[in-house]
């Protein structure tokens, strides 16, 4: 085995993804994992009707820490953390995930297909120097955890 098949989470550098922040976590040909941080007050759409079908993702989302809000259509629901849902592989609406705590919301997205397969990432650096060839650049683990620590 080798040393980079297993993470640490808190070692791990954070990318905007505008406008929840990630970690990314595990890189595979037919999965990819990671960590997605929701500030208070934000929001972001999971899955969209304007999607193509070979670029849909099936998603599953494990809460961690905070509370978040699920709507899907005309129904909410509030996922407190050890919570599970799924996003199903279909076009349809979209899933609109919301943080309306106080504090910033934790949760582990695990998507297959990994996204993009028209450009396909298989490691953490291959990640990092598209976001810095991009001008994005991610921040350290230590700059991470200030900001997930200031949301609280």
């Amino acid at each position: 085995m080798t040393k980079d098949l297993f993470v640490k989470v808190k070692e791990v550098e954070g990318f905007d993804h505008r406008p929840e922040w990630y970690r990314p976590l595990a890189f595979g040909k037919n999965i990819y994992m990671n960590m997605t941080y929701l500030l208070p007050g934000v929001e972001f759409v999971m899955g969209s009707a304007k999607e193509k079908e070979e670029e849909l993702l099936e998603r599953v989302v494990y809460t961690m820490s905070g509370v978040i809000e699920v709507t899907h259509g005309e129904e909410t629901v509030v996922l407190e953390p050890h919570t599970v849902f799924v996003v199903p592989l279909a076009l349809g609406l979209p899933f609109v995930v919301k943080n309306n705590a106080k504090e910033t919301a934790g949760f582990i997205v695990a998507m297959s297909p990994p996204p993009h397969p028209e450009h396909p990432v298989y490691t953490r650096a291959e990640l990092i120097d598209i976001y810095v060839t991009n001008k994005r650049i991610p921040k350290s683990p230590t700059e991470m955890e200030e900001m997930i620590q200031r949301g609280k």
